[in-house]
This record gives C-alpha cells, sequence and structure tokens, in this order.
C-alpha cells in the first residue's frame, strides 16, 4: 500500500513539473498568437517562438529541445527565443 501512494505521489509531483509552452503555428510572417498550451516531454526542455522570412515564410511556437533551439534561431532567416519557463514564449 506505502509503495502505490508512493508511486502516485511521485507520479503529482513529476506532472507539476512539467515545462508548459504557447502553442501555434501560421502561414504568415507575423508571429502567431498561441491558441492553446503544450505539456513538453523530458527531452523539450524549452519553449520556442520562431518567425521564419522568405520561401518558407511561417511562424510557430512549442515545445523544443534547448540545445536544438538554439542551433536553429541562429540560421539565417529564422528569428527567435528560446527559453525554458513555463509560458515564456
Amino acid at each position: 500500500m506505502r509503495a502505490a501512494v508512493f508511486t502516485i505521489l511521485l507520479l503529482v509531483i513529476y506532472q507539476g513539473e512539467a515545462l508548459k509552452c504557447n502553442f501555434c503555428f501560421s502561414m504568415e510572417s507575423e508571429l502567431c498568437t498561441p491558441t492553446g498550451t503544450q505539456t513538453c516531454s523530458r527531452a523539450d526542455d524549452g519553449c520556442v517562438a520562431v518567425t521564419l522570412t522568405g520561401a518558407l515564410s511561417s511562424s510557430y511556437r512549442q515545445c523544443m529541445n534547448m540545445a536544438a533551439c538554439q542551433s536553429w534561431v541562429s540560421v539565417p532567416g529564422v528569428f527567435g527565443i528560446c527559453c525554458n519557463t513555463d509560458l515564456c514564449n
């Protein structure tokens, strides 16, 4: 019985610590307005807000791995931010 209670408590604590990010996607060059939120997986430890210019003109907000995000926003034609607090994007 104690093991079951302990397991449930761990799951509740783990869920409470999951990062939450704004979520949206648009085929416009302006940064999209959030339409919802995403609970990030353990691997996705950051939030991103990105605007792509040129032929791929679009924008999005979502969960993303922080290292991947920092690499992605350094690409020419990609403008964005990476952050790691709830709904920071």
